[in-house]
């Protein structure tokens, strides 16, 4: 059957006027940011740079979106100002530490940056996870190098594939071993252990399981991408699963949203409630600072939403995969892979993996950016300089407030909070845009965006 675009080519203008004509409608539009869908490896302007298979992305502390370059074995910088330049790595798959202009990866899939500044990489093919400083200095801080299974001293532990990576607040890395499909925890103290599922099922093609437990009684089937929310909950696209699941500091794993069954042929397409939604081969999530989810949906070619309370839609994407720009419910992608919000330009950046091109979604309204909550909540003063009172309308308590960079990072958290009057002291903040929100219970009450001068 033929696309009915071809039939009519006015047919996507209509159906969008339709739509915008109706009240209360309002559509977030999809842009080629960098890449022309075409493999290679050039730096300078967005509009003329290439990427090859590139996979995860990261915003950093500086705005600079950081992208891992996997064909290229490179880690690569896209500016605010549009220019993309190599940031590590040579161009050339090796394994070499040292300066980042002569440090060799093999296949880097994922990236995550610490409070310090600090970055990690998923050193794929290396089976190691490297360490890249603020300065550029390269270098190797878990994984011996060979495939296989093995926790104790950073150094001779053992991977089998690293993908997702992701830090909590006090410098432990998670990382999704997708092949040995497990959640494995690096500690701060340079110690390796497994944080989450278990099994027989080791190595390449290996078939994972689906079970829902505590710790490694749970089982998953390839992990990838790993999100953390500022509670230290830790979301990982399941993809063979094709669920999200979520596994709380206390190591229970359950699943946020996904049905149907496990394999790489079980995927589906579904939007609804978290326990009737369906993804194929979701491969990466990325958890807001209000709470919700983004997914980069694989092979079904969408960028899907999963709202604080679970439910699941299409946020972008036909569905076919293609390279369309537009409006979301006729932009195409070709397997979206890393996703990174920008909530200082209210935009949600998607790598397009097949396309070899990162694309950026413009959000209207800001998402993750906006002022929600219906409770007496006021802040002041805002813009502010140092510190920042918080004063209620009601006496609370249990009551978490968190404060987030422009990347999601959480640089400021205070747990269980009584009264009706606190301060919260931020002088040590570089000046930007940063997003404050109060969790009960697990609930976000009130999100606001703070300016610090």
């Amino acid at each position: 059957m033929p696309h009915l675009s071809s039939i009519c080519p006015a047919w996507p203008l209509m159906l969008f006027l339709s739509l915008a004509m109706q009240p209360g409608f309002s559509q977030n539009y999809v842009y080629t940011y960098a890449g022309d869908g075409s493999p290679g490896y050039v730096d300078g302007d967005a509009s003329v740079a290439r990427f090859n298979t590139p996979f995860g992305i990261a915003l950093g502390p500086d705005g600079s979106l950081y992208l891992a370059d996997g064909g290229n074995h490179a880690i690569r910088k896209v500016s605010p100002e549009g220019v993309v330049s190599t940031y590590a790595g040579t161009g050339v798959a090796g394994h070499a530490d040292g300066p980042a202009s002569a440090a060799q990866f093999n296949s880097p899939i994922n990236l995550c940056f610490g409070p310090e500044g600090n970055m990690y990489v998923s050193d794929f093919q290396n089976q190691r996870i490297r360490k890249i400083t603020p300065a550029g200095e390269v270098s190797t801080i878990a994984g011996d190098g060979f495939a296989g299974y093995e926790d104790g001293p950073a150094l001779r532990a053992r991977f089998n594939y690293p993908r997702g990576i992701c830090i909590d607040n006090q410098g432990n890395l998670y990382v999704g071993d997708s092949w040995n499909h497990r959640i494995r925890k690096i500690s701060a103290g340079g110690t390796v252990s497994t944080w989450a599922g278990g099994g027989t099922a080791m190595g390449v093609q290996s078939v994972g399981s689906y079970v829902d437990a505590a710790g490694t009684d749970a089982r998953f089937y390839t992990p990838t991408e790993l999100s953390i929310d500022e509670e230290g909950n830790i979301y990982a696209a399941d993809a063979y699963n094709h669920r999200i699941r979520k596994i709380s500091p206390s190591q229970i794993v359950t699943t946020l949203a996904g049905s149907g069954g496990s394999g790489p042929n079980a995927g589906g397409f579904q939007d609804g409630p978290g326990d009737e939604a369906r993804f194929d081969v979701p491969t990466t999530c990325h958890v807001t600072p209000s709470g919700g989810v983004f997914v980069g949906d694989g092979s079904n070619n969408r960028v899907r939403k999963i709202t604080p309370g679970g439910y699941v839609s299409t946020f972008a994407g036909t569905g076919e995969a293609g390279f369309q720009d537009g409006p979301d419910t006729l932009a195409q992608f070709d397997f979206p892979r890393g996703i990174a919000l920008d909530t200082s330009r209210s935009r949600l950046y998607v790598v397009d993996y097949n396309n070899h091109a990162i694309r950026y979604i413009q959000l209207e309204p800001a998402t993750g950016a906006q002022e929600v909550g219906d409770i007496n909540f006021q802040v002041y003063p805002n813009p502010f300089n140092g510190q920042v009172t918080i004063t209620l309308g009601q006496e609370m308590s249990n009551l978490a407030i968190a404060v987030s960079n422009a990347t999601g990072q959480v640089v400021y958290a205070k747990r269980h909070i009584p009264g009706k009057a606190f301060d919260i002291g931020l002088a040590s903040l570089p000046p930007g845009l940063y997003y404050l929100s109060a969790r009960q219970g697990g609930k976000t009450l009130v999100a606001k965006k703070l300016i610090k001068r």
